[in-house]
């Protein structure tokens, strides 16, 4: 094998590599954070009562139930009242969890 090839079959392999590395990664193995986006309806954790309610409605007209505060990016603090429920921003979710007081 002469130079030459030795340098196109390095390069070859170069770059197989240097395309195996920018390919996306399967569905699967990326995982989003829900809550970031406004429009997000996140899943109670397992076996959460109020896991059943799909929309802000539903949960605020649960008593036991608490909503779970946008957290993404807003140019002005969420005011949640104290059940989780933002008079300002959008609720990503229904659950059995209070929301953590203020400043903790």
């Amino acid at each position: 094998m002469n130079l030459r090839a030795v340098f196109v079959s390095l390069s070859l392999l170069g770059l197989a590599a240097l395309m195996a590395a920018a390919a996306p990664a399967p569905a699967a193995a990326q995982s989003r954070v829900c809550g970031i986006n406004p429009s997000d309806w996140c899943s109670a954790p397992a076996g959460d009562p109020c896991g059943r309610h799909r929309n802000v409605a539903a949960c605020r007209a649960d008593p036991a139930c608490y909503g779970m505060p946008y957290q993404g990016e807003s140019v002005v603090a969420c005011q949640l009242d104290a059940r989780g429920f933002a008079s300002n921003c959008p609720t990503v979710g229904c659950t059995s969890t209070p929301p953590r007081p203020a400043g903790r």
